[in-house]
């Protein structure tokens, strides 16, 4: 699996193309603001063909590009069904607005947890991980040990929990029950920050390991 990250956008969000080795199907993983020309260049150069974009959650940050890349690569928008309402209200549902217009963006099928999103030779498990918002998911390639978080979990932090349709107790429930049963050894791949891995933050996350508080 190739994992081709970009980082865009006034809040430095990180979206995910992820091919196969031989095979020009790919997805894409969130759709920050200023990251379609980045996005366009690089499916050209690499003759790569979008089949779908999913997104983590709808905060604007993480959702911005993906209608005019929808009309570009005909690729359906995947999200969650408890997240859709952002989507179809978007100015009536954020605490921080953009310095763009924000588009009405009406996404094409719902993601449902423990689903498999199968595509090239690679298949990802969505898994609900409610908190940061209410229909907020993580992907997880069992296979490469990979795991795209959004913004449920980053190096040595987790999401906020203070936007509306967030919540605290929630949010550990999610990371407790869905992402730290997983082994040691898998990599995250957050919405914002650097990678990292399940060990480390099951050792060093504060927010995880809390006897540390």
């Amino acid at each position: 699996m190739e994992i081709i990250t970009i980082e865009a956008g006034p809040f430095a969000t990180n979206c995910y193309l992820i091919a196969g080795e031989s095979n020009p199907e790919c997805l894409l993983i969130d759709a920050p603001p200023d990251s379609k020309e980045q996005i366009i260049e690089i499916i050209q150069e690499k003759k790569l063909f979008i089949v779908g974009i999913v997104l983590t959650h709808s905060h604007w940050d993480h959702t911005m590009d993906a209608g005019e890349l929808r009309k570009f690569t005909n690729a359906p928008i995947y999200v969650h069904k408890d997240d859709e309402y952002r989507l179809l209200n978007p100015g009536e549902n954020s605490l921080i607005f953009p310095p763009y217009e924000l588009e009405i963006l009406q996404p094409d099928q719902y993601l449902v947890n423990k689903d498999k999103l199968i595509f090239n030779s690679s298949e990802l498990e969505v898994r609900h991980t409610p908190g940061h918002t209410e229909g907020s998911v993580c992907l997880i390639c069992h296979t490469d040990k990979i795991i795209f978080s959004g913004d449920t979990l980053f190096y040595r932090s987790v999401g906020r929990t203070d936007f509306p349709g967030g919540s605290w107790e929630t949010l550990l429930e999610s990371l407790d029950n869905q992402l730290m049963t997983l082994e040691d050894s898998y990599k995250v791949y957050p919405g914002h920050g650097i990678i990292t891995t399940i060990g480390d933050e099951r050792k060093y996350n504060t927010f995880i390991n809390r006897n540390f508080i």
